[in-house]
Order: C-alpha cells, then structure tokens, then sequence
C-alpha cells in the first residue's frame, strides 16, 4: 500500500527555547512525520543565540523539513502570520516550542483533518479526558469563565478558544484578512472563522506548564482578547475576507 502523501507544514515560534523545542520537532517527526512537508521554526530579534543554535541542529538533523524563518511583523501573532504565510501544502498547524502545547497530539490532530479535510481541528483543554495542570486556581476559573462567555455569544460548542494548537486548512488562513500581531491572533483566528461558518472539531490534549522560557502575555493584554471577540461577533464577516477571496466552499 502507498503511504499517503505528507499533507501539513508545522509553524512554532521561538524565542528562549532549547530542550523543549527539540524534543517538540523530535516528537512531531516520530508521531507524524509521515504527514509533514516542513516545519517552520520562527525567530526574532530576541531569540537566544541558544535557540537559534537549536534550530540550526534541528535544520540539519532534517535536511530540507526544518526551516528558520525570521520574523518581521512583532509579537506572537506576528510571528505566527509570518509562519503562515511561509506554510506549504493543503494544512497547516499551528503550535508551540516551549512545552504546553503536547507534541504527541499532533497525531490525532492530524488525523481528524483528513477526516474533516474544510474544518478546523483544534486541541482542547477542557474537552473531557484533557488534562491542564500547572495554571494558578484562579487564572483557571478565570479561563473558564472567559471560554464560556465566548461559546454563548458565537453561539458554538466549541471549548477553548484561547490555547491555538490547531490545525488549520491553508487554504482558509489565506483567504482571511489577517489584523491582530500580538497574542489576541491566537483568539482571532478562531472568531473569525467562526463567524465564516467554518466548522471546528476538537480533542483532547494534555497541557502543562510552559518547560522553557518565560510568557510574553501579560495581564492588560486580555482586554485585547474581548475587544477582539465583540468586534468580530458585531462586525460583518464578509469583511473578513480578502479581496478575492471568494466564498469558502471547496475549503
């Protein structure tokens, strides 16, 4: 039997990571690798001299499937965007070299989306059967509160719209127009999907606490995120396309 073509690029931010990002690229090789066509490996101005000697070990134990990409546009969203835009083949997915996002699920991930190729496949933390440790009780409630007030005003099932390890079909992250560089990116691109009536499926995963590195989301930045979801739930959705674009079937 032939194997199945591989399908997906993989795009992980980096900035101070070292042994949680090898042992991500290691993993999602070992699980999946079968599946994918490159994984892009994006840097700043502020990643370590450490992680980007890692990524130079990695691009050389996987000649040609593992590519540096420098960033331009700032912050995480920017940094994501720019791997987006760097993705080849029909999926891409979306996760994080510092440890939270377990590369192990990316298996499953991908398996959902050959089954549900036009949908976006996305890792929940609060799906039965996920585990989420290390987060303080009260950022936990808070996390919650937030996922369910959001599901309510998209009027959706879906359960965690801030964790963004997902898989996305390419075709559908170009067609929309892209506005958010700092961490509300992660948040946007789910609303506004939604909103285009682009179908998510979700499994669970395990999320621990980041192994490496210090987060950059910082308290104020939450504000973002509401303004984010209320602007996109009242605004009209063919406006979140870009010129061109179309409609969505096919996707």
């Amino acid at each position: 039997m032939t194997a199945p073509a591989p399908f997906a690029s993989v795009v992980m931010p980096a900035v101070t990571e070292v042994r949680s990002l090898i042992e991500a690229v290691d993993t999602i090789f070992a699980v999946a690798g079968e599946h994918l066509r490159r994984v892009f490996i994006v840097v700043c101005e502020k990643t370590t001299k450490d992680c980007l000697a890692a990524g130079d070990q990695l691009s050389e134990r996987y000649p040609s499937r593992v590519v540096v990409v420098p960033q331009r546009l700032p912050l995480l969203g920017g940094a994501l965007r720019e791997g987006l835009a760097a993705a080849e083949g029909s999926h891409v997915v979306v996760m994080y070299s510092d440890g939270e996002s377990d590369p192990s699920t990316i298996a499953p991930l991908l398996a959902e989306a050959r089954r549900s190729p036009e949908a976006i496949v996305s890792a929940s933390r609060w799906l039965r059967g996920s585990v989420f440790e290390g987060y303080p009780p009260g950022k936990t409630l808070l996390n919650w509160l937030f996922q369910k007030l959001f599901a309510a005003l998209y009027g959706t099932s879906v359960t965690d719209f801030t964790f963004g390890y997902r898989v996305y079909p390419l075709a559908l992250v170009r067609a929309i127009a892209w506005e958010e560089v700092g961490h509300a990116f992660v948040f946007e691109s789910i609303v506004k999907p939604l909103r285009l009536g682009v179908a998510v499926r979700e499994l669970p995963t395990v999320w621990k606490t980041r192994a490496e590195g210090q987060s950059q989301l910082r308290p104020w930045m939450y504000l973002r995120y509401f303004l984010v979801g209320v602007r996109t739930r009242l605004g009209r959705a063919d406006r979140f396309l870009n010129a061109g674009a179309g409609n969505l079937r096919g996707i």
